[in-house]
């Protein structure tokens, strides 16, 4: 089981404020909200089909048309033998390029964050304009590697 971060007593003005921090100095991605808040559907989902289970435990009683669990954790049917990759995966030359923009990303963000926080803007138009591998030169340059 996934152990839990402390819990804090934030309120909601204040889990805003932190977002929309943590998206300025770009320690969290648009996407990466996306994804926590499209989980939120799935983590809802599972803990139906458990408490499903747990009832037909407890009582001994099928577990209705109503309430019956749709989907596994990987979103297939119940019953439907699970081959090959996982649904939503990359294969094939986009599967490469996705890797080789994830290193290139990797790289860049590595020595972002090497840089000091008031000349990093200079660095990420540098890598709007001209490519992330310039921007990365750059500040290999600059940081003597």
């Amino acid at each position: 089981m996934p152990r839990r971060p402390a819990q804090s007593t934030l309120t909601s003005g204040q889990a805003e404020y932190v977002v929309y921090r943590m998206l300025d100095e770009r320690r969290i991605s648009p996407a990466e909200i996306d994804r926590y808040v499209s989980g939120m559907q799935h983590e809802i989902r599972e803990i139906e089909e458990r408490l499903v289970r747990l009832r037909a435990a407890a009582g001994g009683a099928q577990p209705t048309a109503d309430r019956a669990p749709t989907r596994d954790r990987l979103g297939f049917p119940p019953g439907r033998k699970r081959r090959g990759r996982r649904p939503g995966r990359p294969r094939g030359r986009r599967a490469s390029a996705t890797k080789k923009s994830q290193q290139l990303q990797g790289r860049y963000l590595g020595l972002i964050h090497q840089i000091p926080a008031g000349k990093r803007s200079q660095y990420s138009a540098i890598a709007k304009e001209k490519g992330r591998e310039a921007a990365i030169k750059e500040m290999e340059s600059v940081l003597g590697k």
